[in-house]
């Protein structure tokens, strides 16, 4: 046991505090006696005239903060952190009165803001909140950030609005408020379930909220078309969340029928997150399912949709200190996602999010850990204090602040820092029938906390705690004694208010526990790098190949099952009358979950078909000619070349005006379930920027299947597959539509164009083994 992190605080009258101190063994945090301040070597801080001086690699650093916070905990380092983040809060807000993201990123973002919205800001800048909310609509809906592959819908983590607007109405308490924002969030769901909602899982589509840099979350090979398919933990808790609100405005203006409808549409969610993210024997949940055609459970740990499935009772109630637990943290606390991915620098890699640490203090509070609580605050206080900035993100490996790309005041940052002050020291909690109050005081701090001027719902609350613990042992309001559990009624002006807490068993037994604790892994585990598999046909057998190395060897799934297990690099595996889909997997001994690799489909020409676009039925764009001499012809999508279109031809600039189709003629010689693929290119922009993913309607038969987005691809060099949409189709004729429709238009009612070449149908399995 090694005591390795050392902040030093002094009053104004440089009289000495105590100092407290951080314990770890094996690079972890444990608790060790009363502590908030986490410690590193020689490394100091001190505070003195409002002036905060640390030193760092050697040399000594200062800055001043202006503001003077209300809230006072008897800790002048506390303190004067408190009064940073309201400074760098207040330096967010830019010239349109909106709040921007932090000092590199100067627009409004719907997630960021959102995030910081939900932590505390709601009712420390209601001004600037209203404004910022507003701006992030438009014509009704709520507007996506850009994201992977040109934006919505391959991202769709906007509904976090919803959660973030409701809890501003909640203080703000304007009927008219209310009604806007249902009708937002119900405008806004109502058109995702007509393009990102997955009927077979009855899951929304989308990528892990905030985790939209590709590489650093997801396996190498899963391109913004797959991910555009995937179902992420996160992003479907925020769903949930938002429905929820919209059920409790409706119950606000006792419409029954809406709330009835919203709340069954919740609970069917809450349903089907718990059936495909919940692994019973790890008792947490998994981070996100891939499909191609098959589904997989990628069984890391994404610590903000954990701490999201806790504070919004998606997870049961007696499995949220499991969830909390599930992971051994490192040493800044926890990192956003885990175990960490191989070669790949830290940004959502191997690094800290202070945000993610705000949902995660206030998660842990509702489950009862107060030590977890307290470690990420300690954290969050040691950072700020090397860094003298609320910074966007930390390497969490390493300590440092070098990631891919960071930011000085990063507005949810500074966020989170103020929910640990006003929603978990202070316990100050807006909810549907008032101001529940209900603090979590650490045992350092011995003098009591004040916060005055806290203005919430025309009701301004001057409050005053004594004690140390969570358990409310004396509640009083304007000198007269309430229940413990008290809720103090909107619209009560100014109000008096003294607690008392006191430490309950299951508080103190957070803190025994935390050197007895098990995990399922640690944070800091690196995963074995991902098979990328490869596959080539001689006559009737494929042999699928790969080039990476793993000593405990690979799995090989076909079609969801295990097929067989190997420790060579390559499998040869007999083709047949339907396609398969077959991914590897490396193996780990150490019970570390392990991203798959690529998925291949093996085909032939027995089962699966290519037919071309320029000789289906087609309205809008034009035929193209390619300006290949030798213009491949491929029978089997192997035989493709990747730059190349099959048979020199196909579709341009197709599906710019609404109503454009391409209709191809498929014959189905069997029946059965057949899998359903377009040949496209977008080429609007590199991946990560602009609003340029395209969104098609497939169609059986004149029968909508669903609606597939085209992500954009960075360039028009290259062809790439769509995911494939699951058809079931009796032997016959049939009729296969590509449509642009009403519901394909990006958020600024565009529709933009893409190239198709062909369309690839493979049949799967009988209709019957399904």
């Amino acid at each position: 046991m090694k005591k390795v992190f050392c902040i030093f605080a002094f009053a104004f009258s440089l009289s000495a505090f105590p100092v407290f101190s951080y314990e770890y063994a094996s690079d972890a945090f444990v608790i060790s006696g009363s502590s908030v301040r986490s410690l590193i070597d020689e490394n100091c801080a001190s505070v003195s005239g409002g002036v905060l001086k640390t030193v760092y690699d050697g040399r000594e650093y200062t800055r001043n903060v202006k503001k003077c916070s209300q809230v006072h905990t008897g800790d002048e380092l506390v303190d004067y952190f408190t009064e940073m983040a309201l400074e760098e809060t207040e330096l967010n807000i830019n010239k349109n009165g909106v709040f921007a993201a932090g000092a590199n990123w100067p627009t409004a973002w719907t997630r960021d803001m959102s995030y910081a919205v939900s932590l505390s800001l709601s009712f420390l800048f209601p001004e600037t909140v209203e404004k910022s909310l507003e701006s992030r609509v438009e014509n009704g809906f709520i507007l996506q950030d850009t994201g992977s592959g040109g934006s919505y819908p391959v991202s769709t983590d906007r509904i976090v609005w919803g959660s973030a607007a409701y809890e501003y109405a909640l203080v703000k308490q304007d009927d008219a408020y209310f009604q806007k924002v249902y009708n937002v969030i119900t405008n806004t769901i109502n058109y995702d379930y007509n393009v990102n909602y997955d009927s077979r899982f009855q899951l929304f589509r989308g990528e892990t909220s905030f985790l939209d840099w590709r590489e650093q979350t997801y396996p190498r090979w899963m391109d913004s078309i797959y991910i555009a398919e995937s179902c992420a933990l996160g992003t479907n808790v925020l769903y949930y969340s938002a429905m929820k609100n919209a059920a409790s405005i409706a119950e606000r203006f006792n419409r029954d029928e809406e709330a009835l409808l919203w709340n069954s549409r919740a609970e069917s969610l809450r349903n089907a997150i718990i059936s495909h993210f919940w692994i019973s024997e790890k008792k947490y949940f998994g981070a996100y399912l891939i499909s191609n055609i098959d589904t997989v459970l990628y069984q890391g740990y994404e610590t903000l949709g954990e701490s999201l499935a806790v504070l919004y009772d998606v997870a049961d109630n007696c499995d949220f200190l499991s969830i909390i637990n599930a992971v051994k943290p490192g040493k800044l606390g926890m990192s956003v996602v885990a175990p960490q991915l191989s070669a790949v620098p830290s940004y959502h890699n191997d690094a800290v999010w202070p945000f993610v640490q705000g949902f995660r203090g206030l998660a842990a509070k509702k489950a009862g850990d107060a030590a977890v609580c307290e470690n990420e605050f300690a954290a969050m206080l040691y950072c700020a204090a090397m860094f003298r900035s609320f910074k966007e993100n930390y390497v969490a490996s390493k300590c440092t602040e070098d990631t891919q790309t960071n930011s000085d005041r990063q507005l949810w940052s500074d966020a989170a820092f103020l929910a640990y002050i006003y929603r978990i020291l202070c316990g100050i909690e807006p909810r549907s029938d008032g101001i529940a109050v209900s603090p979590l005081v650490f045992d350092s701090f011995t003098d009591g906390i004040t916060a005055k001027g806290v203005s919430i719902g025309n009701t301004v609350l001057n409050l005053h705690i004594s004690g140390n613990g969570g358990t409310v042992v004396s509640f009083m309001v304007n000198g007269k004694t309430v229940p413990n559990d008290y809720v103090i009624p909107y619209n009560s002006g100014t109000v008096s208010v003294e607690i008392c807490v006191e430490k309950s068993q299951l508080y103190k037994n957070s803190y025994a526990a935390a050197k007895e604790k098990t995990f399922a892994f640690n944070a800091d585990d690196v995963q074995p790098a991902v098979p990328l598999a490869s596959v080539s046909m001689e006559k009737n057998k494929a042999f699928i190949s790969w080039k990476q190395k793993n000593a405990d060897g690979f799995t090989v799934m076909k079609d969801g099952a295990v097929f067989a297990k190997t420790t060579d690099r390559s499998i040869t595996v007999r083709g047949g009358k339907n396609a398969a889909v077959y991914s590897v997997t490396a193996v780990s001994s150490d019970s570390v979950p392990v991203l798959p690799g690529t998925f291949v489909r093996v085909e032939s020409a027995a089962n699966t078909v290519l037919l071309e676009a320029e000789n289906a039925d087609v309205s809008g764009g034009f035929i193209a000619q390619e300006d290949s001499l030798d213009p491949v012809k491929a029978a089997v999508s192997y035989d493709l070349e990747k730059v190349v279109s099959n048979y020199g031809k196909y579709v341009k600039e197709w599906g710019a005006e609404e109503g454009d189709f391409i209709t191809f003629t498929f014959n189905a010689k069997k029946d059965g379930l057949y899998a359903i693929d377009f040949r496209f290119k977008n080429g609007h922009g590199p991946v990560n920027t602009g609003e340029k993913c395209a969104v098609r309607a497939v169609l059986a038969d004149g029968e909508l299947v669903r609606r597939i987005a085209f992500p954009q691809q960075g360039g028009w060099a290259s062809w790439a597959f769509s995911a494939p949409v699951t058809v079931r189709l009796s032997k016959g004729t049939h009729a296969i539509t590509l449509a642009s429709d009403s519901f394909c238009y990006t958020q600024h009612h565009k529709l933009n164009d893409i190239y198709v070449d062909l369309v690839r149908v493979s049949r799967i399995e009988p209709i019957e083994s399904r």
